[in-house]
């Protein structure tokens, strides 16, 4: 049975941002395990300081967004994540350093959960950012441009998420589930597997049983709530829930207001930019400031109806630390099932890379989490281990859900003991602050975010969304034509989502 306060909860509200780790947020805040100002990367790990190979320490002057023309951002995927923890020469399917002398002593130390996993030094950072800052820019950075994988935000930068750090629970340890992007990361969270992918695979349907099913099971009502792409929609045994599918504007405010706000409620971010609205999901190179707004956006919709804020609990975490430092090395963990990387049917496409050998043994980089609640005290720290499967551990012990949906999920520590207090408080905020946005140019002129062209990681969601609505677009068989900048991908992905709800419902109807 719940214990503490868990049981008041009758709404939990998940909002997953992008590509952030703990200390590039949280890591200079007081009373966390962050940051002591010495911490630093050099271009390479085993060479000794020189004019030639200098020391990049951690500092507070992490920028809003990516300040190079072109430059996308670090590199996140299995292979470079290696490199960051391990170094040069790290293979990605054990996270073994290489096999010289330097790095046999390195690694001598062991995990005290698996004696075979070293611990990472955390020392590749910089290395790894010099190969994507060279594939993006195709120059040689500056001291300045190289840097900034080291940065951290002042605590003052961004308002709304120091916010709720300071009223709230925060979490020191909690890790994402995978050393490696978006897709597969965000898959544990509904589903307590990635089912053997450890890279982004939009474009494919995942047959995995998911959280939402068993909240089925329970008699407990569900939503996830989308700008434009929604990962949610591609797992396929929830895929025609099209009542569950939901608009975050107007849609969340009001269920709020009428008394609908579901048991379950998972945000998915704004990834491309409309005319009117930059993208909030933070993936770099993107403004960062548009995320911390929308943080205040769901605390405000909930602390403004009080019945809704007595009864839920919010958390707000981040899908993986896109490739920006952290310090603390990342736990062994449990397989979630029998998959590993490559799967026999993961084969190599034609414009990527092979699929990374990796038998998710382990946890990815350390990213922020925050618990919202009035049952939780203010300016409280959990050091204790949570990922990403904690959220499902905790909703299944909220609503007596025995079946876990993986073995990582019924490892995970729930994050129960944060309810610690009987009674809601009544000294939380009305509203969060608000960092101030920069003007927007205007609407057709060619630096508006709409105008900009999709980075790597939108790409690879159009693209997604056009394999997944394919039943439904038979004109594809001639060849399907791409967006080329964010706005045209905005109303890409939301035309064809449509367009595939009409066909599928058709479909269910059968024949005239």
């Amino acid at each position: 049975m719940p214990s503490n306060s868990l049981s008041k909860i009758q709404h939990f509200i998940v909002l997953m941002l992008e590509n952030r780790s703990f200390d590039h947020l949280f890591g200079f805040r007081h009373g966390v395990d962050g940051l002591h100002g010495n911490e630093s990367n050099r271009p390479h790990p085993s060479a000794p300081a020189s004019a030639t190979n200098p020391a990049f320490k951690v500092g507070r002057a992490a920028p809003f967004e990516i300040p190079t023309h072109h430059a996308l951002g670090p590199f996140h995927n299995v292979p470079d994540v290696t490199v960051q923890l391990y170094g040069p020469g790290a293979s990605p399917d054990s996270g073994a350093a290489p096999s010289s002398s330097s790095s046999k002593k390195k690694s001598a130390k062991k995990s005290s959960k698996d004696s075979t996993l070293p611990v990472a030094p955390m020392s590749g950072f910089v290395t790894n950012y010099d190969v994507a800052f060279h594939s993006d820019v195709r120059r040689d950075p500056t001291r300045e441009e190289l840097g900034l994988v080291m940065q951290s935000f002042a605590p003052t930068a961004l308002p709304a998420i120091n916010a709720l750090a300071a009223e709230f629970c925060l979490f020191d340890r909690w890790f994402c589930e995978v050393p490696g992007p978006t897709h597969p990361n965000r898959l544990f969270v509904h589903c307590g597997t990635s089912t053997g992918f450890a890279h982004n695979v939009f474009d494919r349907m995942i047959n995995a049983r998911t959280i939402y099913e068993l909240l089925d099971g329970a008699k407990k009502s569900w939503a996830t709530y989308e700008f434009d792409k929604n990962e949610v929609r591609g797992l396929s045994r929830v895929a025609d829930r099209f009542a569950n599918f939901r608009r975050f504007e107007p849609d969340f405010q009001a269920d709020i207001d009428a008394g609908r706000l579901p048991n379950y409620s998972f945000i998915v971010p704004r990834f491309m930019s409309t005319v009117r609205h930059p993208s909030n999901s933070q993936h770099a190179p993107h403004d960062v400031r548009y995320g911390d707004q929308l943080v205040a956006d769901v605390y405000d919709a909930l602390r403004g109806n009080a019945k809704v804020w007595k009864s839920c609990a919010l958390l707000v975490t981040y899908d993986e630390h896109g490739g920006f430092y952290d310090h603390v090395p990342p736990p062994a963990a449990p397989r979630p099932d029998r998959f590993t990387s490559p799967r026999p049917d993961d084969t190599k496409q034609p414009g990527h890379s092979a699929p990374p050998k990796f038998s998710f043994d382990r946890l990815g980089v350390r990213v922020p989490a925050l618990l919202v609640s009035p049952y939780v005290r203010r300016g409280s720290v959990v050091h204790a281990e949570h990922r990403h499967t904690s959220i499902l551990r905790t909703v299944r012990r909220r609503f007596g859900i025995q079946e876990s949906l993986s073995a990582r999920e019924e490892s995970a520590r729930s994050f129960e003991a944060a309810f610690s207090l009987s009674k809601p408080r009544t000294d939380a905020p009305a509203k969060l602050p608000r960092a101030k946005l920069p003007p927007a140019p205007p609407a057709d002129h060619h630096a508006h975010p709409a105008n900009q062209r999709l980075d790597t990681l939108q790409k690879e969601m159009v693209a997604g969304v056009a394999a997944v609505t394919k039943a439904s677009h038979p004109e594809d068989a001639h060849g399907v034509e791409l967006p080329l900048t964010q706005g045209q991908a905005a109303e890409f992905v939301r035309s064809r989502y449509e367009r595939h709800e009409i066909h599928r419902k058709a479909l269910r109807r059968g024949p005239p």
